[in-house]
């Protein structure tokens, strides 16, 4: 809608966009709403100059001079390549698209509709836009990118210089693609490799990363393991306790010097594969970086909840590869991030962390009824209500019915008697011993939601149900949308389909122990068989090239 100042071309320039075949990046443009971030401010000489997130994107004194400077420069540059594609990623205003036009036709990979929003509702393209393919002005979307990366293969990209900073994991995807697409491993590879594995600072995903790292050794490859020097945890543990802008500070030289030390080691190492997991110190320019010095592919394994991360949008398009643990859940934002090639990956378990223990483990670890995991707000009033009610019920001693793992502080009164050791945080070796001292081990996925119920909205299976599988113990977990591929309900564990579920099925176990011996057994064969991080290697391998060098050798 016109603000009463200015024309609106909006409405003109959509219905061009369908005129000349574009009408899916119509349809993009409509249901993205204008976000609040992007805003219109005048230019001394009457144009429009744009504000992202608070950052002005071209010269409010003199846009169209500024955009022709700019111009000359990128043309000066690209001498050799101007006659052939071009790519302009980013826009802050409409002169650079606009002068570029009066001579050639272009396309444009802005990832952000409210900027392109913004610039068709003030600037007329309708002419280029209806014009046929080819021939006129071509406005790249995401999706297109993800499913067809090869409309801008050998494409010479121009940038504009705000946008890179503000959208600087997008810029190495498009760059990507331009220089040839998602890198992997060469075709048929079988000879062992040598892999970088790159771990968080700290959170979930470490152990997985060293579970990782073993499972690189156990294959035959070679490991490096990047090691982060402990004043990065210091740095970062300050961070969390810093308020305010010094807090960024902190994190951005935390950021600048891991990404020094992931160089280094890159160039020490000469990896075929770098390996990165979820929460890992990279950012899109350390991530440009290791592109630019080697030839080794970037993968990525989010092993996290997407919707608790936001900045994997940051990083994840500046990647080769990317496996994810959210199947149905989150592909639709991969592709708005121009990821047209990532895979489902579900967590595993590490044998050689979680396996069958002696009988003569310490007895503080045993219970009839047993939880291990963290005080989220369904676990705690799920699990008050469980025992203020059912297990009160039994005439079992409090002690019988025991809640491991730290976060519990202002608990209901109701589970003080059963946290072990107040609610201490427990060690991953002691996590083996739980699961192993539990006659039933409890297995509730967590959730920030307040009520007691299950939240299958998150979809991932947790570690949790790999480890106790791993560890021939016997479980109940809740309903997953995503566990029947991976374990048998009956045979290998006990599944509650709601919480009205729990004092049944824990009742119905609690006096069948060789039916728990029995499922336990058979939950482990399924691990060894399917479910370790060797297998997981093997699959992130495959998929990026390598294949198993001979039968007694890694799988693929």
């Amino acid at each position: 809608m016109s603000d009463g100042s200015r024309p609106d071309f909006l409405a003109r320039n959509l219905e061009a966009l369908t005129r000349g075949g574009q009408a899916a990046v119509r349809d993009w443009l409509e249901r993205a709403p204008r976000p609040s971030m992007v805003t219109e401010i005048e230019a001394a000489d009457g144009g429009m100059v744009l504000m992202v997130g608070g950052q002005t994107q071209a010269s409010r004194r003199d846009p169209r001079r500024e955009a022709e400077a700019w111009l000359t420069r990128a043309r000066a540059e690209n001498a050799g390549a101007w006659s052939g594609r071009l790519v302009l990623f980013g826009l802050g205003g409409p002169w650079p698209m606009a002068l570029i036009l009066e001579e050639r036709p272009l396309a444009v990979y802005e990832p952000d509709p409210g900027v392109l929003q913004a610039i068709l509702r003030r600037h007329d393209f309708s002419r280029h836009l209806a014009a046929p393919a080819g021939r006129g002005l071509l406005i790249l979307t995401p999706w297109d990118l993800a499913r067809n990366p090869e409309q801008v293969r050998g494409a010479t990209v121009l940038v504009h210089p705000p946008a890179q900073r503000r959208a600087a994991a997008q810029l190495a995807n498009l760059r990507r693609l331009a220089a040839g697409g998602r890198r992997g491993l060469a075709s048929g590879t079988n000879r062992p490799l040598t892999i970088m594995v790159v771990p968080p600072l700290s959170g979930g995903s470490l152990p997985v990363a060293s579970s990782l790292a073993r499972a690189v050794e156990a294959g035959g490859h070679t490991l490096h393991h990047l090691d982060w020097p402990a004043r990065f945890r210091e740095m970062e543990q300050t961070a969390h306790r810093t308020p305010g802008a010094e807090a960024g500070r902190l994190i951005a030289r935390l950021f600048e010097e891991a990404g020094q030390t992931a160089l280094q080691a890159a160039s020490d190492g000469a990896p075929d594969l770098i390996l990165a997991l979820a929460q890992a110190p990279l950012d899109a320019p350390n991530l440009a970086r290791l592109r630019e010095a080697g030839e080794a592919p970037l993968a990525f394994w989010l092993v996290e909840d997407v919707r608790l991360f936001g900045y994997v949008a940051e990083v994840a398009p500046a990647y080769d590869a990317l496996f994810h643990i959210q199947e149905g859940l989150i592909e639709d934002r991969l592709r708005d991030w121009g990821l047209g090639r990532a895979a489902y990956l579900p967590l595993a378990a590490d044998p050689d962390l979680f396996r069958p223990l002696p009988e003569d483990f310490p007895n503080a670890f045993r219970a009839d009824l047993s939880f291990m995991g963290a005080g989220y707000p369904n676990r705690r009033r799920l699990l008050a209500d469980l025992a203020s009610g059912y297990w009160s019920r039994t005439g079992r001693p409090a002690e019988s019915f025991r809640i491991f793992g730290s976060g519990w502080a202002g608990a209901d009164p109701a589970l003080r008697p059963h946290l072990f050791e107040g609610g201490r945080r427990v060690s991953l070796a002691e996590n083996a011993l739980i699961y192993a001292g539990g006659q039933v081990n409890l297995n509730l996925h967590s959730s920030a939601l307040p009520r007691p119920g299950f939240e299958p909205g998150s979809r991932f299976v947790n570690p949790r149900t790999f480890e106790i599988a791993a560890a021939e113990s016997f479980q109940i977990v809740d309903h997953r949308p995503l566990l029947p591929p991976l374990f048998a309900a009956g045979r290998e564990l006990a599944v509650a389909e709601s919480p009205a579920d729990l004092p049944d099925l824990i009742d119905h176990y609690l006096g069948r122990p060789e039916e728990r011996q029995a499922m336990g057994r058979a939950a482990r064969e399924r691990v060894l068989a399917e479910h370790t991080y060797g297998h997981r290697l093997d699959h992130i391998l495959a998929s990026l090239g390598w294949t198993a060098e001979s039968e007694t050798g890694p799988q693929a």
